[in-house]
């Protein structure tokens, strides 16, 4: 995602929600995205927003190193590979296919700017890119069911109602060919939660709902320990983790008040780069997001 358009200066963040006729708050996937993406539209707009844009970088990265093992060991090839990718963002993934020689990527997202910043970048190789909810029936015609990989990045947590989920997960099982990849970044908890824009699903759930779109689970992988919130916890792991991530957003969170966040910030994500990737290779789960590879039989 290394497209930045200028962020409104001095605007402050507006509610992702409208009220419903009763008064109470409705959750708006496009007009949350968009204002915030309209802010900002980097790494820090898509990522965590408390810990700024080069510490963002760095998990980014960590993200890319390890999506990477997961494909190379189930012998997932993106060189001239048909991809699928929900909610593209600011292209940081889009750049990676491109890295790779994928042959052609189709993307879809809810926002006017990330389809114009992609169609702008990648135009010129016949990716095609529009806007649309991932979670109702995407318009692929011809191409269903040709696709080697389909992926939805951080993105399905955010389809808070279960329509739209599972439409999301629909679209994904209609695109991919036999034998054809799925992967999905979620933190696959062991109890369910939600708040104002984010529902997280359990990992039994995903595994209910993949298993009956004729996918087979076989990798789930973890991604951060200590670049990104730890949830789902309990006990001395909950108190241990929660003050580590508190730690690690600290250096930003002080610094942006003297105009050194961002030096602070990324200073801290070089630091936790090594150990975490050595994290995330040694341990089979862990306390935050994770990677999930599905296969279509």
């Amino acid at each position: 995602m290394s497209t930045a358009a200028q962020p409104k200066s001095g605007s402050a963040p507006e509610s992702p929600e409208s009220q419903d006729g009763t008064g109470k708050p409705v959750y708006e996937n496009d007009r949350y995205w968009t204002q915030r993406l309209e802010r900002e539209f980097t790494l820090a707009g898509v990522g965590h927003a408390g810990v700024g844009l080069a510490f963002n970088r760095w998990a980014y990265k960590v993200r890319r190193r390890t999506l990477l093992r997961a494909l190379n060991a189930h012998g997932v090839k993106i060189t001239g590979a048909k991809i699928l990718e929900l909610g593209f963002g600011t292209g940081f993934y889009l750049d990676l296919w491109r890295d790779m020689n994928a042959g052609l990527v189709r993307g879809f997202d809810i926002t006017e700017i990330a389809v114009k910043a992609a169609r702008e970048r990648f135009g010129d190789r016949g990716w095609q890119f529009d806007k649309a909810d991932i979670g109702a029936p995407l318009p692929l015609g011809e191409a269903k069911g040709t696709f080697d990989l389909a992926t939805a990045f951080d993105v399905l947590f955010h389809l808070v109602e279960d329509a739209n989920w599972n439409g999301a997960l629909d679209n994904i099982a209609a695109a991919l060919k036999p034998g054809g990849h799925a992967v999905i970044f979620d933190k696959y908890q062991s109890v369910e939660n939600k708040i104002s824009h984010v529902r997280r699903r359990t990992l039994d759930t995903y595994k209910e709902a993949l298993t009956a779109r004729g996918f087979e689970v076989v990798d789930i992988r973890p991604i951060f320990f200590l670049m990104n919130s730890p949830t789902d916890l309990s006990g001395l792991g909950k108190f241990a983790f929660k003050t580590s991530w508190s730690l690690t957003k600290l250096p930003y969170k002080l610094g942006k008040h003297i105009g050194l966040g961002e030096i602070l910030g990324g200073a801290m994500g070089a630091g936790l780069f090594y150990p975490e990737l050595m994290l995330n290779s040694t341990f089979t789960s862990g306390p935050s997001t994770k990677l999930l590879v599905a296969r279509k039989k």
